[in-house]
Formats: C-alpha cells, structure tokens, sequence
C-alpha cells in the first residue's frame, strides 16, 4: 500500500463502507442458515407429498443442506484467496437462489436432496468466508461489535428459519413456498450485492495492483506477489489442501472446530427436540406442549432471544475487554502487540453458559412449565453466540490471511457432525428421553471446558 493512511486499503475505508459490506454479508450469512431449517418444519408435508414412510427420510433434505455447507468452504475458501472474496460471494449466491428455485419445482425426493446437497454448497459462502472479510476491514481491537453482528446470523438464521417456516407451512400446507421464499430473499440480497459490495481481500487487491504495473514494466516482475507470479492451478491446488492440513496439523484449529461443531450440532439438534416437545402431537411416547402447528416455530425464540443477548453482551464488552487484556499485556511484558488470546475470556464464559442451560432445559422439559425449558434454551442461546463470536475472531487473528481456509477447517467439521446429528437426532431423543439425551450433550460440553484455559496458557506455544 501507499502508506499506512492509503484509502484504497480497506481497513481505511469510511466507516459507511465497511458496515454496508459486514450488513450485505451478514444477510448472506443469516439467508443460508435459514434455509439449513426452514425445510425441517415441513418434513411432514414432504413425507405427504412425496408417500415416505419412514421418519429419516424427510430429514435427509436437511441434513444434506448442512452437510453442503460443510463441503463448500473447502472449495470456497481457496477460491477467495485466488480470486478476491466479492466475485466468491456473488456467484456462490447467484447459484444458490437458482438452486431454490430447483428445490420448490421438485418432483421427487431424489432431486430435492441432491438440488439441497448443491444449494448448500453454493450458500456456504456467507457464513464461511464473513469473519474473513471483517478481518480484511477492521483492525484487530476494532472487530468485536462487526463480528457479533455477522456471528449472528450464522446462530440466529437456523431459528429464524424455524419461525417463518411454521408459519408459511401452517397458511400454505405445502412445503413449496418455503423454498420459494428463501429463492426470492437471495435473489434481493443477491442483486444489492452487486451494487454495493466491494473486495476487501488485501493480498487480491495488492496483486491486482502488483499485475497492472508488470504489465507497464516487466521488470518489475519481482515485486509481483506470489498470486500473480505462480501458475493459478498450482496456487489453487496447494490453498484446497490448506483447509485439510490445518484441521490435521494445527492444535488451534483442530480444538476450536471440535467445539464450534458440538455447539452448532447441538443447536440443530435443539431444533428437532422442539418440533418434539412442542409440535401438536406428541410423538415416540414423548411429551408433547401441544401448540399448534403455527406456533410451534415460535418455540425457536427461546434460543433466539437468548443469541440476541449474547450478542449484545459480545458487541458491548469485547472490545473493551479485549483493550483492558491488552493493557495487562503491557504492563506485565512490556509488549503492546495483541495476541490472539486476548479473545479467549469470553469463550470460556461461554462454555461455562452452554452446559448450565442444556441441564435447565433436561430437566424441565415435560415437567413443568413450558416456559422453563424456553428459558433453558435462551441460557444455551447466549452461551453459545459468545463462543461462536469468540472463536471466528480467534482464528481469524491466529491465521491472518489463511483465515479463510481455517474458517472453512472449521465450518466443513462442524457441518460434517451437524448433519449427522439432524438425521440421528430423534433416535437419540427417542431412546434417551429429553432428560437423559440432554445431558449427555451436556457431559460433552462440560468435558471441553478446560480448552480456552489451555489455550489462555499455552496458545503462543501452540501457535
């Protein structure tokens, strides 16, 4: 760049600019989660549709969607350190609304899962690639309020799609409509993204710059970046390869894609517990609420509401815990660059939050009021936003420019268990109960526990 002040960095750019590319990207990242659940709640009708008798089946459109957003980071990833995050995001999601479209106009059980397995590839750029971006933007002390409001959608989206998708079931009585309404959000967000959003990807943009002025001077060749000097198939083999090395190699990200997988499977697994506890009929011997069709969804506020806590609390006081950690920093070392760990505080408050509301929902579900488990479940919500802000920014800060291919380590783990846990989830409820099958996903995340205090001592080790 031109200096540290050079306008066409992005972390430089008018405040204006950077908010309008975390909000586009945001609604990307909150679109395709939506999507991920919309269609659970109309696995009955699907089933109906389509004559499936059998309770696995009619999840399988779902759990191939998350297992879709699993597998596209992968190739995503790469392809937004190659060719800049922008061209990534917009075709990726022009993709994806076509892809919706299939998804309403199936005919058969066969295309809805395969054209599902493909949109959730294509979605998958949203949530994989927007911490990366928010780190191209903000420096490191400023990133805390942005990627509250990005991780947001990412946790809220799969709830939201629960919500609006008991209504549309319960007035339409079809499963149709929900995939249309999903094809025409992203065909909007799609078409504002390609007015407003702009590249942020610092390495792309430097190469674009570097390839303009070899091509005026050839003998400037060496101070090409690597992007523009290597042949692009070699670079983009060696970045698709990235994702999987990490995930083997490195400690982080190997220990913060098993959490942020548990965390995430077991929010879709919540989601399945509630079309159990309070769909109309009570179904595997199961107590059932009763609420109707229409408001069954709206059971999915209980974690909704306690995300949009957690994200308050992240977007108020990360920052400002991240600057008093780092002035402790100083005045015990004498060093005043931060380390990546300064993040870890408010993980570790949330790990201690996810279990305590996963026991309070055990333990209440069916027998009390149904209020009580709701409230279990906004305890799990807020816990579980703060550990899923706080480990995007943690990898983000450990792996600078490989971010992205961390994220995508992370994402295709967490993706990968999730969908297992969609289609194993009522089995587990079925043969545990919700007590029992509540607290062994408890017993996981409290065994997890110590990892951000290990990771507090021993991540520059690690690192």
């Amino acid at each position: 760049w031109d200096g540290d002040t050079d306008p066409k960095n992005p972390l430089n750019w008018p405040n204006s600019q950077k908010w309008t590319n975390v909000t586009l990207i945001s609604m990307q990242a909150t679109l395709s989660p939506i999507a991920s659940t919309i269609l659970a709640i109309g696995a009955a009708a699907i089933g109906k549709d389509f004559r499936l008798t059998d309770a696995y089946t009619p999840a399988l459109p779902t759990g191939l969607f998350v297992l879709g957003l699993g597998l596209g980071p992968l190739l995503l990833g790469p392809c937004s350190e190659l060719y800049g995050r922008r061209i990534v995001y917009l075709c990726s999601f022009c993709v994806f609304t076509v892809l919706n479209i299939g998804c309403a106009l199936s005919q058969n059980i066969c295309t809805l899962s395969i054209l599902r397995l493909l949109s959730g590839i294509a979605g998958s750029a949203g949530p994989s690639l927007g911490a990366g971006s928010i780190g191209d933007m903000f420096r490191v002390e400023e990133r805390g309020k942005a990627q509250s409001l990005y991780s947001f959608g990412p946790v809220m989206g799969p709830v939201l799609g629960g919500v609006i998708g008991g209504f549309i079931v319960d007035r339409t009585h079809g499963w149709q409509w929900l995939m249309w309404t999903v094809a025409i959000a992203s065909g909007v967000t799609n078409v504002l993204s390609v007015l407003f959003l702009r590249e942020t990807y610092a390495p792309y943009l430097l190469s674009r710059r570097a390839a303009g002025l070899a091509k005026q001077d050839p003998g400037r060749n060496a101070g090409v970046p690597e992007q523009v000097r290597a042949p692009a198939k070699e670079l983009f083999g060696r970045a698709i390869v990235r994702p999987i090395r990490l995930l083997f190699t490195s400690p982080i990200c190997a220990f913060m894609s098993i959490y942020l997988s548990l965390i995430y499977g077991i929010l879709y697994l919540h989601l399945i517990t509630i079309l159990l506890l309070f769909g109309p009929t009570s179904m595997y011997g199961l107590y059932s609420y009763h609420w109707k069709d229409g408001t069954t969804g709206l059971a999915y506020l209980g974690a909704g509401v306690g995300s949009l806590v957690g994200m308050m609390i992240t977007g108020k006081f990360m920052n400002t815990s991240f600057a008093s950690g780092l002035a402790r920093q100083k005045k015990r070392t004498g060093s005043s660059v931060p380390t990546p760990e300064l993040r870890l505080p408010f993980l570790q408050l949330g790990m201690v939050i996810v279990p305590i509301g996963l026991i309070v929902f055990a333990w209440s579900a069916g027998r009390t009021h149904w209020i009580v488990p709701l409230l279990g479940a906004c305890i799990f919500g807020a816990g579980m936003l703060m550990g899923y802000v706080c480990i995007h920014t943690y990898l983000v800060d450990c792996f600078g420019k490989y971010s992205a291919s961390a994220l995508a380590a992370a994402i295709v783990t967490r993706c990968v268990i999730t969908c297992a846990f969609c289609i194993v989830g009522f089995e587990l409820y079925r043969k545990l109960g919700y007590d029992w099958g509540s607290m062994l996903l408890a017993f996981l995340c409290i065994a997890l526990i110590p990892i951000p205090f290990v990771l507090q001592r021993y991540g520059p080790r690690l690192r």
